[in-house]
């Protein structure tokens, strides 16, 4: 079940609603504040430089990054465990090749890749090697995103800046209509002002939401690949759900199961849901 993140939208409704609330305490005529070449400046600007400034490879992961943002895979942390410590016992009940099957339909990636290089005979070494590549990987491609929207959020307040002095250029140009200087260097400002904000309000909330999101799929995939290694080397179930557990932090929505109930996940339980 992939559940949408509130934090993400939440937080950007209540940014704008906010804001949008003083302006109108103030009596801010919210029609004073739309210009369309303003708009043209910052956006064309900003995305163009920003796709100046990468490649299509990193440019390709901006749309499934946005959307990870609002909809997150489900890192359950409790379930993984469970799954992990019932492969644990039953591999050393029955030993590794008892496992041939759980590698091909392990719940999550990582884990069916690393099921299958141990039932395999791969060394530790070389397992916990390419689980590590594997989890690089893919969360360096994220992260290639989160560096797209923070170029993007550098690159609006300059081009603000360069918008509004080209507005101003503009009106030093034309004097002869002193009553017409007020709105026109209003408007020439309205540059800076899309700038500052789309940059502080959307393009670098964006960039930290994905960095943080990365984060913690590290985190998730660093605990997948220490119950693969240890159950790759005999290490006791009891011991390896102590080491797991460390891992879950604030993640607890519900306490992990006990051994006996751990046995009955070895079947397969929901790890990483929405990827």
């Amino acid at each position: 079940m992939v559940s949408v993140d509130l934090a993400t939208i939440g937080g950007f409704v209540i940014a704008i609603g906010l804001i949008a609330g003083g302006a109108a305490m103030e009596h801010v005529a919210f029609g004073s504040l739309w210009g369309t070449s303003a708009f043209m400046i910052i956006t064309g600007g900003s995305i163009g430089a920003t796709i100046f400034s990468h490649t299509m490879s990193e440019l390709k992961q901006v749309p499934g990054a946005v959307k990870m943002t609002i909809m997150p895979p489900k890192l359950d942390y409790p379930g993984m465990i469970d799954y992990l410590v019932g492969l644990s016992e039953r591999a050393r009940r029955n030993g590794l090749l008892s496992l041939q099957d759980e590698a091909e339909k392990a719940p999550n990636p990582l884990a069916q890749r690393g099921l299958t290089m141990a039932v395999d005979g791969s060394n530790p070494e070389a397992v916990q090697e390419a689980l590590e590549a594997m989890s690089d990987i893919d969360n360096e491609e994220a992260l290639h995103a989160a560096a797209v929207f923070d170029t993007c959020g550098g690159y609006a307040p300059t081009i603000g800046i360069l918008g509004t002095v080209m507005g101003l250029i503009m009106v030093m140009g034309d004097l002869s209509t002193p009553e017409a200087l007020g709105p026109k260097i209003a408007t020439a400002f309205l540059a800076t002002l899309y700038g500052v904000g789309f940059a502080n309000l959307f393009f670098l909330p964006m960039g930290a939401k994905i960095k943080g999101l990365v984060k913690e799929q590290a985190k998730f995939n660093e605990m997948i690949i220490e119950a693969i290694t240890g159950l790759q080397s005999g290490e006791s179930p009891r011991r390896l759900r102590e080491k797991l557990t460390v891992y879950m932090g604030t993640h607890k929505p519900g306490k992990a199961k006990g051994a006996k109930e751990a046995k009955e996940a070895k079947a397969g339980a929901p790890a990483q849901e929405g990827t």
